[in-house]
């Protein structure tokens, strides 16, 4: 249950790492059950170097199931196609968004009209869409890192504020600092703490979250896509 190694010497001056993990053992004790499993919490920072970081997604927590939680934001591990069925709606949600993107559906558009497109036109699957996404620098992390019950999610997000805080300002304090894109209100949180060290304020993008339909996409505006602004601001390949 520790960081990756070049994530640790990137920190290292920001954080007392020994410290960090005794009071993370410690906290994550209290609780009988804890997502994702501990050897998961930092997975994310497995993919991505911290020199390659060019843009960081900011999401909630993770996935309350545990065939789901990864250690990577939105990335839901029981899902390997977008034929199968989901418990929550962030990754149908997320596939409307590239496809309207995309030009190949709007709001409207039905879950299962959706997945026939993505069939169609040979979209990538879920795994290939996260891997490809990571794999351009971009780092897909939760607000709170773990997940215990709906209960307890306040003290999950307190417990990782100081971490984040961190990181964000370790990060932006490279030559050049990443995009941030928040998605949800927690994650929207962070607005005001990445505008004290980062380059250019147009480099955050808020964003609806992907669980809400009404908040992700537009009805009055069937064919906006959040995804447009994330392609036009961060260059990168999306889908």
């Amino acid at each position: 249950m520790q960081l990756a190694k070049p994530w640790e010497n990137f920190l290292k001056q920001s954080i007392d790492l020994q410290q960090f993990y005794a009071e993370l053992n410690g906290f994550i004790r209290q609780y009988d059950y804890i997502l994702p499993d501990k050897d998961k919490i930092f997975a994310v920072f497995d993919y991505v170097l911290p020199a390659d970081i060019r843009c960081v997604l900011f999401g909630e927590d993770p996935y309350p199931r545990l065939a789901s939680a990864c250690g990577v934001a939105f990335w839901d591990k029981e899902i390997n196609s977008w034929d199968d069925k989901t418990n929550g709606n962030s990754l149908k949600n997320i596939l409307k968004a590239l496809l309207v993107a995309r030009g190949k559906a709007d709001y409207s558009t039905k879950i299962e009209a959706t997945r026939a497109i993505a069939r169609q036109v040979q979209f990538k699957t879920p795994p290939q869409l996260f891997e490809h996404w990571l794999s351009q620098g971009v780092l897909l992390v939760n607000t709170s890192l773990t997940f215990s019950n709906s209960k307890t999610k306040k003290e999950h997000f307190e417990f990782w504020q100081p971490f984040h805080i961190k990181l964000i300002r370790a990060l932006n304090k490279r030559s050049s600092s990443p995009f941030y894109i928040l998605w949800g209100g927690k994650a929207a949180r962070w607005e005001q703490e990445i505008c004290q060290s980062i380059d250019n304020p147009e480099k955050i993008i808020k964003q609806g979250h992907p669980t809400f339909i009404h908040q992700f996409l537009d009805k009055s505006r069937p064919h906006f896509s959040p995804f447009s602004e994330i392609i036009e601001k961060t260059g990168l390949s999306w889908y």
